[in-house]
């Protein structure tokens, strides 16, 4: 597969005929309420010859849990808007996650979705990654023997990452998790880098970068011009805003600072955008 340094312009930029850029402050851009920008939005939609759409699943498709394990499968409706995207001829659709891809197929039982774990790095043909599978397995034994004072905190094997959950613990508890993941990190080495994402540390093999190199390493295998579309909810995402800055960029909550150029409030504001894309493909509007 490509390196994603070698991509086109296309596979960067998408459709050159993408909405107007966010106006900037401060050197920050500024996204703005997706609906507020429907019309030119729904002229960029229009005059793409393909559209690929890459979604995020905590938080974008699902409100966020306290744990993962108490995240159920889409519900009923939001599965029948994407089975009817999915049958959209000039869409592609992904769901692109920090989850194992396992769960993945649980949570998203639809057909027709390509679903992309570890922040798309699971599910396409990379690197097996074994000495920094072991250099994992040693970051978790020691962080079972250092953790054993916070239960509050939880940490995740997911074979190619090592999540430290600390989603509804209390600072107390934090402040000493932090150190300890920070002194495991530099025990095991360069090849190990952390991501900060929503309540969680995740120690990943230094290869796997982030969703923006991996969504425009599959956005190279697909004809071009192709626009994208990207939505998600937290500070992992943001390599793809800024991996696609032609693109439609999304970001779901409350966000001051971030690369996407449109937000969107809650999951269910990505559901109703989800119907308003489709009647878009369709001509209707």
């Amino acid at each position: 597969m490509k390196d994603s340094e070698g991509h086109n312009k296309h596979a960067r930029g998408q459709s050159r005929k993408g909405p107007e850029r966010s106006s900037r402050k401060a050197g920050h851009p500024v996204a703005r309420p997706l609906f507020d920008c429907w019309p030119q939005v729904v002229r960029s939609i229009h005059s793409a010859e393909r559209l690929a759409l890459f979604m995020d699943l905590d938080g974008t498709l699902v409100a966020l849990r306290r744990r993962p394990s108490d995240v159920k499968p889409l519900d009923l409706p939001l599965r029948r808007v994407l089975r009817s995207l999915v049958r959209q001829k000039r869409l592609s659709l992904y769901v692109i996650s920090g989850r194992r891809l396992a769960e993945l197929r649980k949570l998203v039982p639809v057909r027709g979705i390509r679903l992309l774990g570890v922040h798309g790095w699971e599910g396409r043909n990379v690197p097996p990654f074994n000495e920094e599978r072991r250099l994992l397995r040693k970051a978790r034994r020691l962080l079972d023997e250092r953790l054993t004072s916070t239960p509050e905190i939880r940490h995740e094997d997911k074979g190619l990452s090592l999540a430290v959950h600390y989603r509804g613990a209390s600072r107390r508890a934090v402040r000493p998790a932090r150190a300890i993941v920070g002194e495991v990190l530099q025990a095991i080495g360069h090849q190990i880098h952390m991501v900060q994402g929503h309540k969680v540390w995740e120690l990943l093999p230094r290869q796997i970068s982030g969703k923006g190199a991996a969504v425009l390493a599959l956005l190279s295998r697909l004809p071009q011009p192709t626009l994208a579309i990207f939505i998600g909810d937290d500070t992992t995402d943001e390599s793809a805003f800024r991996a696609l800055p032609c693109g439609l960029t999304i970001r779901v909550g409350i966000h001051p600072r971030t690369r996407a150029r449109f937000l969107l409030r809650s999951p269910d504001e990505v559901k109703r955008f989800l119907l308003k894309l489709e009647a878009a493909i369709r001509g209707n509007r």
